[in-house]
C-alpha cells in the first residue's frame, strides 16, 4: 500500500493511495462527514433580543457558526454520543448529570448599540470552556440598531453530522478514482483540441506529440475524448487508486478528520465483529 500527501493544510487535506481498497476508503469519507463528533451550539435561551432578527432566525445563525472542537479530542471519543444526542431541552429522558457535563459547554452574548449601529460578530461569544470557542472572529451575526440590545444563554453540545450538519467536521469529502490516460500516437493529428478544453490543464502538446503533465488532476470528466474528432484518447479508472480529500471547517484539522474516522470506523467493525461471534456461538448452542 502507497500513501502520498498531495496536499496538507489547515483547511485540506488530500491523499493518493495506492492499493487502498475503495469501500474502505468511501467509508472514510463518510464518516468524516457525519460520523466525527464535534461541538455546535445546540440550546439558545433568549433572554432579550430587541433587534430585527427574530428569535428562531438568531439561533440558527449562532447554530451554524462551527465551534473548535480541535483541543477536545480526547472528550469528543471518550463521551457516549448517542446518549449526547437523546438530550434536549424538551426531552423527557434525560442522561445522567456527569454525561451532561462531559457533553455541554455554557456560553453567552450579550451586544447592545447606544449612539450607533453595530455589527454582532462571532468573536462576542463568551465560553466556559477557553478551548470550544468560534473557528472564526469574523462571523456577523446580527446589526443592532441604536438602541437595540440582546442577551443570550447558549450550550453547545457534543454531536455528529449524521444528527445535523451543523456538527460535521468537513465542509468537503471526496474519494474519487485515478485516471490512466491513453493516447494513440497514430490516429492522433495534433490538433490540440483536447488541451484546450481539459479544465485541470492534464495535457500540453510538447515535441510534436500530446504528453500528459499531471495525470494526478485529472477528474475524469472526459470532455477531451468527446472533443477529439479522431477518437486518438481514452481516459479510464485505474482500480485501487484513488484521491481522498477532506476539507475542514476548522472544527477539527483535517488529518484529525480522518484519524477519527479510522478510529470510529475501526470500533463500529470490531463490534460488529464481536456481534456475529456471539450469534455463532448461540447458534451452535
Amino acid at each position: 500500500m502507497v500513501v502520498e500527501v498531495r496536499e496538507w493544510s489547515s483547511e485540506a487535506l488530500e491523499l493518493y493511495l495506492d492499493g487502498f481498497p475503495l469501500p474502505i476508503l468511501n467509508s472514510i469519507r463518510r464518516y468524516s462527514l457525519a460520523k466525527v463528533p464535534t461541538y455546535a451550539i445546540d440550546e439558545v435561551t433568549v433572554v432579550v433580543n430587541t433587534s430585527a432578527m427574530f428569535d428562531e432566525m438568531l439561533a440558527h445563525r449562532l447554530a451554524m457558526i462551527p465551534l473548535r472542537s480541535e483541543e477536545s479530542v480526547d472528550k469528543l471519543l471518550s463521551v457516549d454520543v448517542m446518549l449526547c444526542e437523546k438530550c434536549s431541552l424538551d426531552s423527557e429522558e434525560k442522561p445522567p448529570k456527569d454525561v451532561c457535563d462531559k457533553c455541554f459547554v455554557s456560553m453567552y452574548l450579550e451586544a447592545e448599540a447606544h449612539d450607533e449601529e453595530v455589527t454582532v460578530y462571532s468573536s462576542e461569544i463568551k465560553s466556559e470552556d477557553p478551548h470550544v470557542k468560534p473557528v472564526y472572529d469574523n462571523i456577523p451575526i446580527v446589526i443592532l440598531a441604536p438602541g437595540q440590545r440582546i442577551s443570550l444563554e447558549l450550550r453547545a453540545r457534543i454531536g455528529r453530522g449524521l444528527e445535523h450538519a451543523k456538527w460535521s467536521p468537513a465542509t468537503v469529502a471526496i474519494a474519487r478514482n485515478v485516471a490512466e490516460i491513453k493516447i494513440d500516437k497514430e490516429l492522433c493529428n495534433l490538433c490540440g483540441k483536447c488541451v484546450e478544453v481539459c479544465p485541470k490543464k492534464v495535457l500540453k502538446v510538447d515535441g510534436g506529440r500530446i504528453k500528459v503533465e499531471r495525470a494526478l488532476d485529472c477528474i475524469i470528466c472526459k470532455q477531451c475524448v468527446n472533443v477529439c474528432p479522431v477518437k486518438a484518447i481514452d481516459v479510464v479508472n485505474i482500480v485501487d487508486k484513488n484521491i481522498l480529500r477532506v476539507e475542514s471547517s476548522g472544527a477539527l484539522e483535517p488529518e484529525t478528520i480522518i484519524r477519527l474516522s479510522l478510529e470510529l470506523l475501526r470500533r463500529d467493525l470490531e463490534a460488529l465483529h464481536n456481534f456475529v461471534e456471539k450469534v455463532k456461538k448461540g447458534v451452535k448452542a
